[in-house]
This record gives C-alpha cells, structure tokens and sequence, in this order.
C-alpha cells in the first residue's frame, strides 16, 4: 500500500469510496494467497506421496503416518487460512493511508 499510495491519492481526489479503493487491493492479496496455498497443497501432496509412502513407511512399519484423508482435509484449510490472512492484513494496511 506504501508503494501505491500515490494511485491512493488520486483515487481519493476524484471522489472514490474507500471500498472501491480497497478492492483492488484485496483481490490481489487473495489471489496471492491462492497461489501460495495451491503451492503448500501442491508440497503437501509431494512430500505425502514421495517422501512418506515411498521412504519412511516401508523402513518404519511400527509408526502410523499421515494419511490421504487428513491431506484432503487439510487442503482447503490452507486455501481459506491463507486467503483469509492476507485479505485481512491488506484491509488493515491500506486502511492506514486512507485516512486522512
């Protein structure tokens, strides 16, 4: 928000409500966040499929891994914490310029 306060500015002098300002913003935060959390889904199912069904399950049978149903559980809650995060810490930073 630092960097664009001067499209901020603009926006503000030809009459733009601070929702139409802070939309933009937003939406581009939490595009942002869907692709950081497409790509921690993305490692969590690499690390799932190469690392714990082909390395460490075979060498320790005594110990229960993480399971497909607990990935596909917890995708989408790091989809939603991670748009939702940075959604909110957008609103909160560019609500500090726009005050006036």
């Amino acid at each position: 928000a630092f960097s664009r306060r001067r499209e901020t500015g603009i926006m503000r002098l030809v009459g733009a409500s601070n929702f139409y300002i802070q939309l933009p913003f937003l939406l581009e935060a939490a595009v942002a966040a869907a692709l950081g959390g497409g790509l921690a889904v993305v490692g969590l199912v690499a690390v799932k499929s190469f690392v714990i069904d082909r390395v460490l399950a075979p060498s320790f049978q005594f110990t229960a891994f993480v399971g497909w149903d607990a990935v596909v559980a917890i995708a989408p809650i790091l989809l939603v914490t991670g748009i939702a995060l940075s959604s909110v810490a957008a609103f909160f930073t560019l609500r500090k310029y726009l005050r006036v």
